[in-house]
């Protein structure tokens, strides 16, 4: 008998490595860059969600704080009260003679004031607008020269908006804040007190704006920084605003 020889056989050696032919190279490719696709698009939709809610909230926010500059400072100069706009609120106004979306509030300064007599004013029926409330915020520490830091808030109704009503305080040259040790004034920056375009109509405001917003955040005041407090390194230096400078890197403003 001859002997029979079995035909080479098609099948790669065990263990070997397939050849993948053209078409299910392709399908397996294919795959993956569908899952990356539609990935990347529910991340894209998920982002413009964000940042939706994120500017819709910003042009509410700015309502807020008009309404809340357009009511309170009213309110208090009809109590024949002696204060400015300052801080943010007073460097908005200058730069572009509105809010700006990125304030969480609005800042004003009371010359020596009273503010267990305030706070009963202001809750007398009338003084304020209809839902305004008033209250005490500031964490009472000690800043030295008999000065606690510890001031009033004004609160829109529902308390979606507020005014923080600091102290200032006579020491010769120097208009001491109790907000904290770093935003005390030279008192020639500040009277006798002038005026500030607000809204339609005018608000206290410092004798030199420009020289209060260059003395609190540098000659470049005028060019905006997200999160930023500049000589008030107390206050710039907050966990709150650190995360705030660091969510407003990735594009991320509230």
């Amino acid at each position: 008998m001859f002997p029979v020889h079995a035909p080479p056989s098609t099948l790669p050696p065990r263990g070997a490595l397939r050849p993948l032919g053209p078409n299910r190279g392709r399908r397996q490719t294919a795959a993956p860059r569908a899952s990356l696709a539609a990935a990347a698009a529910t991340t894209a939709v998920r982002a413009a969600g964000v940042l939706g809610l994120t500017y819709a909230g910003l042009e509410v926010k700015k309502r807020l704080l008009r309404k809340a500059l357009r009511e309170i400072v009213p309110a208090l100069q009809r109590a024949g009260l002696t204060f400015w706009v300052d801080f943010g609120s007073l460097m908005s106004l200058a730069r572009n003679g509105d809010v700006y979306e990125h304030d969480n509030d609005v800042d004003l300064v009371l010359m020596q004031p009273d503010f267990p007599a305030l706070i009963a004013r202001l809750s007398q029926p009338g003084v304020l607008p209809k839902g305004f409330t008033v209250d005490w915020i500031g964490k009472s520490r000690d800043l030295g020269d008999g000065l606690s830091q510890r001031w009033i808030r004004v609160y829109l109704p529902g308390k979606v908006m507020w005014a923080d009503l600091y102290g200032a305080y006579d020491f010769g040259d120097t208009l001491r804040i109790n907000k904290n040790s770093h935003c005390d004034l030279p008192k020639r920056l500040v009277l006798p007190l002038g005026s500030i375009a607000m809204l339609g109509s005018s608000a206290p405001a410092p004798r030199d704006v420009e020289g209060v917003l260059v003395h609190r955040y540098g000659p470049d005041w005028r060019t905006p920084k997200y999160a930023s407090k500049e000589s008030d390194k107390i206050e710039h230096d907050k966990p709150y605003l650190r995360l705030l400078r660091a969510l407003g890197r990735v594009g991320l403003k509230i």
